[in-house]
């Protein structure tokens, strides 16, 4: 039991630490991301100022001239040293009214007519700025930031100045480093799945010793009362076949009620005796192979005289022998329950029908009944603990709150599962799936 919350705790604390980890790392990527690009732009943009005041004194005088080597070289290394605009390779290409290309050059790309032609379908306002993802000879995939100035003299048009950068170096270390914040965080969840696992445990020490201490005086306290139970039990069987002739009608209902609460005690400590060797690590399960049909017909012929005081049809339904390997006295137990339940809780003409079926090596029994069913909402809390719904399972009908406790440790035991499903005033029906049928001898 609480294995199963240990690792629960330390799913918990792992998904919170990825879910930390992922915005961290999202939101790390956008306020990095958000800085570089903006920079570069107002890089590009101070760039763009330089070339246009020179483009505009060369249109002006209609002698537009190419850069020299050594310009243009200076030109492709401003910038600064740093993520944002380190290396930052600028180029800039100058159109004239009609269109033509009159002045600059552009990186080396894959089909660059077609790159200037985009570039001409573009009429940006001043400072706009426009990425592009072309390919360079060697097909690697360049990306490109442009921006777009128009040239004029005087107040009239003269041209048009774009003005790009290579970012595609910028971009790259962006994608290296989130490749390593991604490695690393993925080592930190492992790491905090380990310590996660490492602190749960540690918390919860104080958690099992004091269950522990709890379950050795429950299962103590079950024994030792026991015995003074059954001898109060005996007693008050001769003290009825001695006396009860002489005795009052009040006396004798004094008696009787007290034969009520010393056989619901005895109950109460055979269920608790019960809960507590289920609570013990130690698997107090006796496996042995046997046919589940011969014993349910037996118990089905047990438990018919209960049925027919409430004038209830009782059914059975089985397939076949069904052998299995299961703890014969439990798995009876499981289905007593899960009967005794059903004929408590189904009104007078009723049914209730149990059917056991196996397919391949999984058991499925399930007991349905026509009574007053069981509200969706406490249809898992049912199986906890002391607990009744109020309004049906209560004191008043005699029950503990304890049997469907124990039917589903029962299964859970043998690696299996139970379930309910029911409708308020037509009835429910409890199902039983367990890994312990086995193949019948031919």
């Amino acid at each position: 039991m609480f294995s199963k919350t240990r690792k629960r705790l330390t799913v918990y604390f792992t998904v919170l630490i990825m879910l930390f980890l992922i915005t961290f790392n999202g939101i790390g990527y956008l306020l990095l991301s958000s800085y570089v690009y903006s920079t570069q732009e107002k890089t590009l943009r101070g760039q763009a100022e330089k070339y246009a005041e020179e483009q505009e004194h060369l249109l002006e005088k209609g002698k537009p001239k190419e850069k020299s080597k050594n310009k243009k070289e200076g030109h492709e290394k401003d910038g600064k040293n740093d993520l944002s605009a380190g290396a930052l390779r600028t180029f800039f290409v100058v159109l004239d009214k009609g269109g033509r290309v009159v002045s600059g050059a552009i990186p080396e790309i894959e089909h660059p007519e077609s790159f200037i032609q985009e570039l001409t379908a573009w009429n940006p306002r001043q400072g706009d700025i426009r990425y592009f993802t072309v390919d360079n000879p060697k097909d690697e995939r360049v990306d490109l930031i442009i921006t777009g100035r128009p040239l004029s003299e005087k107040g009239d048009y003269i041209g048009m100045l774009y003005t790009g950068a290579d970012v595609s170096p910028q971009k790259a270390v962006l994608r290296q480093l989130m490749s390593i914040l991604a490695g690393l965080s993925a080592l930190f969840v492992v790491l905090s799945a380990l310590l996660g696992y490492l602190m749960s445990g540690r918390a919860m020490k104080p958690i099992v010793e004091a269950f522990d201490r709890q379950r050795r005086f429950v299962s103590n306290a079950s024994h030792e009362l026991r015995t003074p139970l059954a001898i109060m039990h005996a007693s008050l069987e001769v003290l009825e076949s001695e006396e009860k002739s002489t005795m009052q009608p009040f006396s004798q209902q004094v008696l009787d009620d007290l034969k009520d609460e010393t056989r619901r005690m005895s109950s109460l400590v055979s269920f608790l005796l019960t809960l507590a060797q289920g609570d013990s690590p130690a698997n107090q399960l006796a496996m042995e192979t046997f046919s589940l049909g011969d014993e349910l017909t037996k118990l089905m012929r047990k438990i018919k005289p209960l049925a027919e005081e409430k004038e209830l049809s009782l059914d059975l339904d089985i397939s076949s022998d069904l052998p299995v390997l299961a703890d014969k006295e439990r798995l009876l137990q499981l289905t007593l329950i899960l009967l005794d339940n059903a004929i408590q809780y189904t009104p007078k003409n009723g049914s209730v029908t149990l059917t056991a079926a196996s397919e391949e090596r999984t058991l499925t029994l399930a007991v349905a009944d026509t009574g007053i069913g069981i509200a969706p909402e406490l249809q898992e809390e049912i199986f906890e603990r002391f607990y009744r719904v109020d309004s049906a399972r209560g004191r008043g009908k005699g029950q503990l709150g304890l049997g469907l406790s124990i039917a589903k440790w029962i299964a859970e035991a043998h690696g299996g599962s139970i379930r309910v499903k029911s409708v308020p005033g037509q009835g429910s029906t409890f199902t039983v799936r367990l890994p312990v049928a086995r193949p019948e001898r031919g």
